[in-house]
């Protein structure tokens, strides 16, 4: 007599505390407390008061089973609602984050345990949720009707690994009622393969997609080395935008942005990253500067804001010692904002001061420098640097436009010119018949970019790039390792000579010039990532590919470079059904993509490279 199988259509809800493994890391016991604390204090009284019953619990989340969406739903919203009240009474602790996802499905029932597609899909919401956000599931969300203060983001049907059938997900809001944002479609052939590589020389920032999750892979080495080093090393925070006006935030970011650059042209100055240095505003993370240094492995954090009100500009900085908490420097600068360029220098040079470094000659005429003598051309810059991180291909246009519109007004502007070059190179992508072409377009604005202005390591970031997709590796190396020789703080500079490295068939320096990158950047942007997935894979170290490809994948779900080495990498390890499911991913994104798309995609020097990655992907399913 078969046993029988109970099954019954429930509300699920899985939650996941973000960060949970590196805080643990970093103090086990205090965030054993805090997260104890707040079972107490936040979860059991939002599960328990909406009818809910704790299915299992894990270190870093639960399982919850409720009988209807609204109790699931509420008891969701009262967690995160809980969880800022918890947050905001302990400012000195690392505020704890939760994703949280629900569903309603059918499961099976066993031995007190859920099973099956209800659970799997609630799961996978839950990993794509941001942190202090809900996702549900389209079939939850038609069950509820008029939940008060309860409103919904329509995402758009998303599709998950292992879920045969895309799914609807909508976001939870306090806004009441459904707000359809439009999901990003690829409409331009290859872009997103070129644009990993691409937006990398722009500075020293990638910031992408779902955040949240740590993304170094186990793999990888934990890159704090810094507190050895000689030089005094720092991190600039994000500054606040006090304008009032979010559309203002671009002016505050590009103010940080441009103090980053400028200090980490000093070789007496070990500087991190803009990505890493933001990140931690972007996943809602503390910025206290103790807790800063202690993950980043720096001595000196830099954090302030900045407020613009008509004609004047309001800069309020200051440095700290991340050991001891002390405050070095700190000052309110007031200026008009005619005299930006000098508030900047001014802000520079007292950073400078206060860590009494000493600059050389040329450091000092470098640094005396303006990029350009048009705020309005500057100001249309830092507009266009905005739009460049959206990542897509409208972003792409507005940003040219806004470059073009820069250059009208200063044709001198060599960064801007840097800048377009790259909106040229990524332009190759768009269309097979036209690669040429528009790399010779990318080449002659970052050779007119070099001639205006040979002091910009980005002028040389951007014509190395042209080189490298012309496959003129020696002629990159050269513009990358002149970008470092005035940078030696341009993490994406050695990123790009890593790839290049890479390409050029020398995988072992490529793998070594990432790893120092990342000493830079230890909170690697996804396109690290999936350059070292990438390098693994031409060594055939399948398993350690796949834990680095993965990560990637995880930052930038829609990116079809990643699918294709994933595919091919699961087809190394013969994992046949997780291959073809990569490509099908891929074809969905692309259409007409095409096995001799694959040498513009990644451009290797060495046939045997090409027929190595090509091969398993025609074993995988690409089309001829």
């Amino acid at each position: 007599m078969s046993e029988t199988v109970e099954k019954r259509l429930t509300a699920i809800l899985i939650m996941d505390i973000v960060g949970y493994s590196r805080q643990m890391a970093a103090n086990e016991a205090g965030t054993l407390a805090r997260v104890t604390a707040a079972r107490h204090e936040v979860f059991d009284g939002a599960v328990t008061g909406h009818g809910g019953r704790v299915v299992k619990l894990m270190g870093d989340g639960a399982l919850i089973e409720f009988s209807s969406v609204s109790g699931a739903v509420l008891a969701a919203r009262g967690i995160q609602r809980g969880l800022t009240e918890f947050n905001a009474a302990r400012p000195r602790d690392e505020p704890l984050q939760v994703r949280i996802g629900v569903n309603l499905g059918e499961v099976i029932v066993q031995d007190g345990d859920l099973y099956g597609d209800g659970v799997n899909v609630a799961a996978r919401l839950e990993a794509f949720a941001e942190p202090g956000t809900i996702l549900i599931a389209g079939s939850a969300q038609a069950q509820l009707r008029d939940l008060d203060g309860v409103g919904f983001e329509d995402l758009g049907p998303q599709r998950f690994k292992n879920i045969p059938e895309p799914v609807r997900v909508f976001r939870i809001t306090d806004s009441g009622g459904v707000v359809t944002r439009p999901r990003p479609v690829l409409r331009w052939r290859l872009a997103p393969a070129i644009f990993a590589a691409v937006i990398v020389l722009l500075g020293a920032a990638w910031w992408l997609v779902p955040q949240g999750r740590d993304i170094l892979a186990p793999t990888a080495p934990p890159v704090v080395p810094l507190a050895s080093e000689s030089r005094p090393s720092l991190a600039v925070m994000p500054f606040e935008n006090l304008s009032g006006d979010p559309a203002q935030s671009y002016f505050s970011d590009g103010m940080a942005d441009s103090l980053i650059s400028d200090l980490s042209q000093v070789s007496g100055l070990l500087v991190i990253a803009r990505n890493t240095s933001f990140s931690f505003r972007d996943r809602g993370e503390s910025m206290d500067a103790r807790l800063v240094g202690a993950e980043l492995g720096v001595r000196y954090v830099v954090a302030g804001s900045v407020q613009q009100a008509g004609s004047n500009v309001r800069i309020n900085a200051n440095l700290t010692d991340s050991l001891t908490g002390i405050q070095l420097w700190g000052e309110l600068l007031d200026r008009e904002f005619e005299d930006l360029f000098a508030l900047q220098d001014d802000v520079t040079n007292q950073i400078i001061g206060a860590l009494q470094v000493e600059l050389s000659q040329e450091e000092k005429r470098r640094l005396s420098k303006h990029y350009t003598d048009s705020l309005d051309a500057y100001d249309l810059y830092l507009r266009a640097y905005e739009e460049i991180w959206r990542f897509n291909e409208e972003a792409r246009k507005t940003a040219q436009s806004l470059l073009l519109h820069a250059l009208r007004i200063d044709p001198d502007f060599a960064l801007a010119k840097a800048m377009l070059a790259t909106t040229y190179t990524n332009r190759a992508g768009v269309a097979l018949l036209d690669n040429e072409q528009v790399l010779d377009e990318g080449y002659r604005i970052a050779l007119e970019a070099v001639a205006i202005d040979p002091d910009l390591p980005q002028v040389h970031t951007s014509l190395g790039l042209v080189h490298m997709f012309r496959r003129e590796y020696a002629e990159a190396e050269v513009a990358f390792k002149r970008a470092v020789q005035i940078d030696p703080n341009y993490a994406d500079a050695y990123g790009l000579q890593g790839w290049n490295s890479h390409y050029a068939g020398n995988s072992q320096a490529g793998w070594d010039s990432f790893q120092y990158a990342l000493r830079l950047n230890p909170r690697a942007p996804f396109p690290y990532l999936n350059a070292m997935a990438e390098i693994q894979f031409s060594q055939r170290n399948y398993e350690k590919s796949l834990e680095l490809a993965l990560q990637a994948l995880e930052r930038n779900p829609e990116a079809l470079r990643q699918r294709l080495f994933l595919a091919a990498t699961y087809m190394g390890l013969e994992r046949i059904d997780d291959a073809n499911w990569e490509i099908e991913e891929a074809l969905l994104l692309q259409p007409e993509l095409r096995l001799s798309d694959m040498p513009f995609i990644a451009p290797y020097r060495k046939p045997e490279a090409m027929r190595h990655l090509t091969g398993l992907l025609r074993r995988a399913g690409l089309p001829e």
